[in-house]
């Protein structure tokens, strides 16, 4: 008898985008984007691309399949309700959602937002120290109402009990981290005012 010893899609998502995700994290603490109301509303701005561009795969009846309470989890009325807290205006970027045929591939774009709730735990205490709360302007950063590690405990378990095409995911979720790269570099410039 062989055992399938495959690594868990989550697990080979997380060793495959492992430099990308540091890079990103590394060059969002350089830019200090926690430490005031100003450049807290660059990130903001790049929260919003992301999610606004992400949006549809929270609707999509596959994915719901899945993870019956995905639309729960989709965050983008909350970066909204954020930016109107402070007043930030929205960018006058065009929505530009991933191609994004299969499951698959769709659940590498879910991998990197759903994974970034569990980093949003350190982000909303930094952002305290600016006044910032789950009540205001941080909407986005609470935890889900399960919490955040029951939260990405359902994801991960929904995610690796079924077989994927893992090239697929993994290709997607890079272009998931390239995506939120790309709205950082359109939104730094910016950042020289703040």
């Amino acid at each position: 008898m062989t055992v399938d010893l495959k690594p868990a899609l989550t697990m080979v998502l997380r060793q495959g985008t492992h430099a990308a995700h540091d890079r990103l994290d590394k060059r969002m603490t350089a830019l200090n984007l926690f430490s005031s109301h100003d450049r807290y509303q660059i990130f903001l701005a790049v929260q919003y691309l992301f999610h606004r561009d992400i949006s549809d795969i929270y609707s999509r009846a596959d994915v719901a399949g899945l993870l019956p309470d995905i639309q729960n989890r989709n965050r983008l009325k909350l970066i909204e309700q954020d930016m109107q807290d402070l007043c930030v205006p929205y960018p006058m970027v065009r929505k530009t959602p991933p191609v994004v045929g299969t499951l698959s591939a769709a659940i590498g774009w879910l991998y990197v937002a759903e994974g970034s709730k569990l980093g949003a735990n350190v982000l909303a205490k930094r952002v305290q120290d600016i006044g910032l709360t789950d009540n205001f302007g941080a909407r986005h950063l609470a935890a889900d109402a399960q919490g955040r590690s029951q939260s990405w405990t359902g994801f991960k378990a929904a995610v690796d009990a079924l077989e994927w095409d893992v090239a697929t995911s993994l290709r997607h979720a890079e272009a998931a981290f390239d995506r939120v790269t790309m709205h950082l570099n359109r939104c730094e410039p910016y950042l020289q005012a703040a």
